[in-house]
C-alpha cells in the first residue's frame, strides 16, 4: 500500500476523534488487503492506523472533492478573509470555515495560512487554487457551449485583439463563414496584450490575435503577420528624407514609445535594441496609444515608434512614417488558442481563416506607399 500523508499541521483535533474517524475510512479499504493479512497486521495501533485510514481517504478525495469546496476556497482567496468571503457566498462564517477545513483534510495540506487579519495561500495552496479556478471556469464554459449546441442556438466565438492587430486580419476575420456552422457569430473584444493571454488561459476567449508575446506550452498558435516597427515624424523632419530608419539615425533623437504596461514584452525588446545606440540627446517619452503619440510628435517631443497599424492611423495632417530597419526587432502576430481546446468549431475556424488570408495575401510583399 502506498505511503499516506501525515496529519495536517495545525489541525490537531484530538487523538481519539481522529482514530474514530479513521476507523470508518479503514473499513472501506479492507478489500484492498490480502486475505492472508490479519486485522492486527493491516491496522496496527497508533500512528500507523491513522496513516492507513487517511491513505484510503486520500485516494478517494483526489477524485471526489466537492465543487462547492473549491468555490469556497476561491472566494476566500479573492476576499482575503473568511468573513468577507462568507458574505459573498451568502453563508455563515462558521459554515465556510468548516468547508475550508473539509477541503484541507481531503487534500492533506493547508490551503491557507493566517497572517494578521488576512488568510494567505500556502505554496501548495497557490498551485491548487490556480488550477481549481481554471477547472471551474472550464466547467462553466462546457455547460454553456453544450446547452447552446443542444438548443441549436447561435454559436458564439469569442475572439480577442490588441491595439496592434492589423486591420487586414480583422476584416478577413469578420467576413469568414463556416458552411458547417451557419449560426456562427464572432464576438470581438479589445484587450491589452497580457490580458489576452490571461483570458485565453481561463477560457473567457476562444481565440486571440496575440502580438509579440513569448511562447507557452499551454497555448498553441499560428503566425499570421510579421512586420517591422515604424517611425512617425513631422513631414519636415530630417529623417523624412530617408526611405527607412536605422538605430544610428535615432542616436540623438528623442522618441515617443508606448507605456511598458501596455505591452511589457515588446517594450523591453525595443529598449534593449535601442539602448546601445542611445547617446546624450536620446530620451524616451511614454504614451498610451497612437493618437497620444501624434500629439507629442506635433509638439516637437521627437519621433514616435509604433506598429504599422498605429502608424497608419496617425500618418496624416503633417505627419509621415518610415519603416524601422533593425535586426531582431519584429512585430509578430499569432492567432492563438489553448493547447487543450478540443472545440471543433475553433479548429475549423483557424484552418479556414489561414486559407483565406493566404489567398488574399500577395505572394511577394509589394512596396509600401509611404504617407507624405
Amino acid at each position: 500500500m502506498p505511503d499516506c500523508p501525515n496529519a495536517i499541521p495545525g489541525r490537531n483535533k484530538g487523538t481519539e476523534r481522529i482514530r474514530s474517524t479513521s476507523a470508518v475510512a479503514a473499513h472501506g479499504c479492507r478489500s484492498e488487503l490480502t486475505s492472508s493479512q490479519s486485522e492486527e497486521e493491516s491496522f496496527p495501533q497508533g500512528d500507523a492506523t491513522l496513516n492507513v485510514s487517511l491513505g484510503c481517504h486520500w485516494r478517494w478525495a483526489m477524485v471526489e472533492i466537492d465543487i462547492k469546496l473549491m468555490r469556497a476556497a476561491i472566494a476566500v482567496l479573492e476576499a482575503g478573509t473568511f468573513s468577507k468571503a462568507a458574505m459573498v457566498l451568502r453563508m455563515g462564517q462558521s459554515g465556510l470555515t468548516k468547508q475550508i477545513a473539509a477541503l484541507e483534510t481531503a487534500l492533506g495540506f493547508l490551503v491557507f495560512s493566517r497572517e494578521g487579519r488576512r488568510n494567505i495561500p500556502t505554496l501548495a495552496g497557490e498551485i491548487f487554487l490556480a488550477e481549481a479556478r481554471l477547472s471551474l471556469e472550464h466547467q462553466e464554459r462546457a455547460i454553456r457551449l453544450s446547452r447552446a449546441t443542444k438548443q441549436q442556438a447561435e454559436v458564439v466565438l469569442h475572439v480577442g485583439k490588441s491595439p496592434y492587430t492589423d486591420p487586414f486580419l480583422l476584416t478577413n476575420l469578420l467576413s469568414l463563414r463556416l458552411p458547417l456552422t451557419p449560426t456562427l457569430k464572432v464576438q470581438l473584444s479589445s484587450r491589452l496584450a497580457v490580458e489576452l493571454m490571461q483570458d485565453l488561459l481561463n477560457g473567457t476567449l476562444d481565440l486571440a490575435f496575440v502580438t509579440g508575446l513569448p511562447d507557452t506550452a499551454r497555448l498553441t498558435s499560428v503566425l499570421v503577420s510579421d512586420q517591422t516597427f515604424f517611425v512617425v515624424m513631422l513631414n519636415d523632419d530630417r529623417l523624412a528624407a530617408q526611405s527607412e530608419i536605422g538605430t544610428r539615425d535615432l542616436e540623438d533623437t528623442s522618441c515617443v514609445l508606448f507605456e511598458r504596461h501596455v505591452h511589457p514584452f515588446l517594450y523591453d525588446e525595443v529598449v534593449r535594441v535601442m539602448r546601445p545606440a542611445s547617446k546624450s540627446g536620446f530620451s524616451l517619452h511614454h504614451v498610451m496609444n497612437a493618437e497620444d503619440a501624434a500629439q507629442f510628435v506635433r509638439r516637437g517631443y521627437g519621433v514616435a515608434m509604433l506598429t504599422q497599424a498605429g502608424a497608419w492611423r496617425i500618418a496624416r495632417a503633417g505627419l509621415t512614417m518610415r519603416p524601422l530597419n533593425v535586426d531582431g526587432l519584429r512585430v509578430q502576430t499569432r492567432l492563438t488558442c489553448r493547447s487543450d481546446d478540443q472545440n471543433r468549431t475553433v479548429r475549423d475556424f483557424v484552418r479556414t481563416f489561414m486559407s483565406l488570408i493566404e489567398q488574399k495575401r500577395p505572394a511577394k510583399q509589394m512596396g509600401l506607399r509611404l504617407a507624405s
